[in-house]
């Protein structure tokens, strides 16, 4: 009997020994792999913490990136079209200095000069290009040969033919135009009756209802009505308010402004530029 009960105490003992280890086993499942767990949480925590920060980095770094290159890009599309205005500002600025430089700039006529719109008008028109390359003579007398020729000139060279100068074509053409005759002296002084009967003359001799006040000019003399048509489209407007020097011999510089005049009267009104004033010669 006691035997048995021996037995039976070593077998408790044994079974007891067996259990210990085994429920410390649980333990320290439920302990040691619990942090394990808890660890591998902690590390899939951190993973995704990683990866978060690694993913906001990713896209802060893209983003600076792509904040940069639009910025970079800003910068070069702000730098290009400033380069392109600054030469599309230079380019109009050099173009006008090549358009100064090609029309001539005559030592003789100052830019506040009377003359001065007239005589850069005729030049840009091949009306005219003065007696030298550096002088235009705006004070020199006007011949009758050289209102024609500007006249032929500003009508387009009619007739013109090679060989053949603009002074005799010009010269054929006005007699054409029954403006001189054939036996006329083409060297003698340009007149200021005369100046204006040649351009009413071109213009198909307009009729005007205007009545002059000039003390000079009869109003039944055969030129009246060219000085009535030429104050009226205020290409001249007499050397005063009471004359008109019909017979006053005509510089360069006044019948260039005559024509320049004649022109913009001609032109439609949108376009037609202001008369200049009336030089002190007239």
């Amino acid at each position: 009997m006691k035997k048995k009960l021996l037995s039976l105490a070593l077998a408790l003992a044994l079974s007891l020994s067996l259990a210990v280890p085994a429920f410390a086993a649980e333990e320290d499942k439920t302990g040691t792999t619990a942090p394990t767990e808890s660890s591998g949480e902690e590390k899939k925590d951190e993973t995704p913490a990683e990866g978060e920060e690694k993913k906001d980095e990713a896209p802060a770094e893209d983003g600076e990136k792509k904040d940069k290159a639009p910025a970079e890009d800003g910068e070069k599309k702000d730098e290009a079209p400033a380069e392109d205005g600054e030469k599309k500002d230079e380019a109009p600025a050099e173009g006008e200095e090549k358009k100064d430089e090609a029309a001539p700039k005559f030592t003789d006529v100052a830019a506040d000069s009377p003359f001065a719109a007239a005589i850069d008008w005729a030049v840009a028109g091949g009306i005219t290009l003065g007696t030298t390359e550096t002088t235009f003579g705006p004070g020199n007398t006007c011949s009758i040969s050289n209102i024609l020729t500007f006249l032929w000139r500003a009508n387009g060279k009619p007739g013109a033919a090679e060989g053949v100068s603009d002074r005799d074509s010009a010269a054929k053409w006005a007699v054409e135009q029954k403006l001189i005759a054939e036996d006329q002296d083409v060297s003698a002084p340009c007149t200021r009756v005369m100046a204006v009967g040649f351009m009413w003359g071109v213009a198909g001799k307009p009729e005007v209802e205007a009545e002059l006040s000039f003390t000079d000019v009869d109003k039944d003399a055969d030129y009246a009505g060219a000085v009535a048509w030429a104050v009226d489209q205020k290409i001249t407007s007499g050397t005063s308010e009471t004359t008109f020097s019909p017979d006053n011999t005509c510089t360069r510089g006044q019948i260039v402004t005559f024509l320049f005049r004649a022109a913009n009267a001609a032109a439609p009104a949108e376009k037609a530029e202001p008369a200049e004033k009336a030089e002190p010669a007239e």
